[in-house]
């Protein structure tokens, strides 16, 4: 079975996004990003694909909307479970890579989440949803200047 993945970078106050894009530019994070989502399956909602201007290359990109979309390089799905049975049919690794409405649907189904804390505070409109720590250990952490990373993986 392929893994399932919560991918986010959030403020300590859970702050992901702010107009509907990230509220910093943090290079190293960007590049940890691209690394550990290269050659597997980004599933995002439609704010966060408008915010990003394009599929994400070297990947297979699945973007929820209720409404249509036509996007060469994208595969579109109506709801969650929806974009679940289209990523099983890729059968590569799945990342969830937000906004809110994907984190709080994905936080059932993920297997592990990749967290880059960034260690400065920033003003917000969307937040990662509330989840129980208890849930998660912390099976790997990198400190870097701006953000620190830490892989979780759900107990079971």
């Amino acid at each position: 079975m392929p893994q399932k993945s919560i991918i986010v970078a959030m403020t300590r106050g859970r702050v992901i996004g702010i107009g509907g894009r990230l509220p910093w530019h943090i290079s190293e994070d960007l590049r940890l990003f691209k690394m550990l989502t290269l050659g597997h399956t980004v599933v995002m909602g439609r704010t966060t694909f408008d915010s990003i201007g394009k599929p994400l290359p070297k990947r297979s990109n699945i973007v929820l909307s209720s409404r249509e979309l036509a996007v060469p390089g994208v595969i579109h799905c109506r709801d969650f479970a929806e974009a679940l049975r289209e990523a099983d049919k890729i059968g590569h690794d799945v990342f969830f890579i937000g906004g809110a409405s994907v984190y709080a649907q994905a936080l059932s189904v993920a297997d592990a989440m990749h967290v880059s804390w960034v260690k400065q505070d920033y003003q917000g409109d969307a937040y990662f949803p509330e989840f129980d720590p208890a849930q998660w250990t912390a099976a790997e952490e990198t400190d870097y200047p701006d953000f620190t990373y830490t892989r979780y993986q759900k107990n079971h």
